[in-house]
């Protein structure tokens, strides 16, 4: 079953589109059936492939194809509307006697044309001048050929009456038929040297209009060959230029794979260039934690010997006292014992000052650890975002490139759809020229063969007429019945324009013809 743009089902993927008006449709559109075809987000998937790339790849090709179909189905729109008109405007009778006569519409419209009409109007008035002059001049011979049979009747009736009269009356018409002989033979003589003239002014006007109707086709002749080099050149113009569109579009897309590799290029480096700008910062972050660390670490030494050394000169101080004691215990056993008590808190105080500045060295450095590393991961957050940046400009620039090759494809089907069309339209014409100029040939010999067939019409009547006159048995009855069998002969009434094969007969639909051949 033919499936047509408008009946196929758009969300089947197995679907066909093969019904003559739908293919002609899409060939005029440069749109290929399987274009037009549903196809599922599964089709598009890869294994590399993310799937918000997929989802735009899917959305493209969809978008692609619903403005293909909706530009497929205006020209299929498009002919039907132009199959009404040709319906509305009476072209189904031109269809119906084309394919009964088996010429192609062109054909039946150039035998029906008004040029045609002009020439076979032009044959019939000639038939009809051929016709009344042969009527004349035969009707010409009967009367003088009646007018010997009536003489000749009186001539025997009255010899019946009186032979003395009738020799007398016969030597007298004798002479009289002798003397109106000479005159009929001299008049018949004038009209023949006037029939000869006319026929010699008419032939040299047949050849005069011959030669120009020869000037007339050579000129044609001349017009077409020279609007048939006029279509050369343009076709080699236009060859030409689609020879430059197509090194232009070479040319661009070279420019543009060198672009790209440009682009990739760039990328590259501006990869490497952030993988040694961030080697080169991880590696700057360790210097500044172990210079830290180093720091701190130094600060921590420094603090203990620092400590230690007070711790020195405390028990310095304290073998000092302790001498200073002994030489004083008993007067200042209170004052060691609170001094001592003084100086364990002291020493307790400073130990607790040394532990938190310990504590707050280590929150330090770890505030600075968990700073590094929410940096490290903000900056692969960056990249990962970047990198997904560059596939989907990548996909898109490609899915641009994908659009401009599907539209160039398309404009180059669509312009050889044209020229296909362009040369079947030519070809309709020159088979209806071809026609045109055939039944006019055939105009031209049916009036030369009329023309013949008078002349030799009228030598038989002549030669009945002088063997009559030899016998001296006049019988214009005869001669009548003879003239009227002359006289309808086909090649002196219209049938013979109805007898020829490549004309066919379109009755009452020769005015539609003739204005649609307009």
């Amino acid at each position: 079953m033919a499936s047509s743009l408008a009946s196929f089902d758009e969300q089947n993927p197995k679907a066909v589109i093969n019904s003559p008006r739908s293919l002609q449709a899409c060939k005029s559109e440069g749109v290929l059936p399987q274009e037009l075809i549903y196809k599922p987000l599964e089709a598009f998937q890869e294994k590399n492939l993310s799937p918000r790339l997929v989802k735009l790849r899917y959305d493209f090709f969809e978008a692609k194809r619903r403005d293909l179909l909706a530009a497929s189905r205006r020209a299929r729109d498009a002919l039907l509307a132009d199959e009404r008109r040709e319906k509305e405007s009476n072209n189904h009778q031109l269809a119906m006697v084309a394919k009964e006569s088996g010429l192609s519409k062109g054909a039946v419209m150039a035998l029906n044309s008004d040029g045609l009409k002009l020439e076979r109007q032009k044959l019939l008035r000639a038939q009809e001048i051929e016709r009344n002059w042969l009527k004349n001049a035969l009707n010409s011979e009967l009367n003088q050929l009646k007018q010997l049979e009536s003489a000749n009747n009186y001539m025997v009736q009255e010899g019946n009456n009186n032979e003395e009269k009738v020799r007398e009356a016969a030597r007298k018409m004798k002479e009289m038929n002798d003397k109106r002989a000479q005159d009929e033979e001299r008049k018949q003589m004038e009209i023949e040297a006037r029939q000869k003239l006319e026929k010699q002014i008419a032939k040299e006007e047949f050849h005069k209009q011959q030669l120009e109707l020869e000037k007339k086709r050579q000129k044609e002749a001349m017009e077409q060959r020279a609007a048939y080099e006029r279509q050369v050149r343009e076709a080699e113009r236009k060859m030409e230029i689609e020879a430059e569109k197509a090194a232009k579009r070479e040319q661009e897309y070279k420019e543009l794979q060198a672009r790209k590799d440009e682009m990739r290029a760039q990328d590259q480096r501006r990869m490497d260039i952030m993988a040694q700008k961030q080697e080169s910062f991880q590696q700057l972050m360790a210097d500044k934690k172990e210079a830290r660390d180093t720091k701190i670490y130094n600060s921590i030494q420094a603090n203990m010997e620092i400590e230690q050394k007070r711790r020195e000169d405390f028990d310095k101080k304290q073998a000092e006292e302790q001498a200073r004691e002994e030489r004083l215990m008993q007067a200042l056993a209170v004052k060691q014992e609170e001094s001592a008590k003084r100086s364990f808190q002291t020493m307790m105080r400073r130990k607790v000052i040394q532990e938190q500045a310990a504590k707050k060295a280590e929150d330090r450095r770890m505030a600075i650890l968990d700073q590094q590393e929410e940096t490290e991961y903000r900056l692969m957050e960056h990249e990962a975002k970047k990198e997904r940046y560059l596939d989907f400009k990548r996909e898109l620039d490609g899915l641009r490139c994908k659009n401009k090759e599907i539209n160039v494809e398309r404009q180059r089907r669509r312009e050889e759809a044209e020229r296909e069309s362009v040369a079947d339209a030519v070809k309709k014409k020159d088979e209806k020229i071809d026609h045109l100029n055939a039944e006019r040939q055939r105009m031209w010999e049916l009036r030369r063969a009329a023309q013949s067939e008078a002349y030799f019409a009228r030598e038989q009547v002549k030669n009945e007429i002088m063997k009559q006159r030899i016998e001296s048995k006049f019988d214009s009855k005869k001669l009548e019945k003879k003239l009227e069998s002359l006289m309808k002969s086909d090649m002196f009434t219209a049938k013979i324009l109805q007898s020829s094969s490549s004309m066919p007969s379109l009755r009452g639909g020769s005015s539609t013809m003739s204005k649609s051949s307009q």
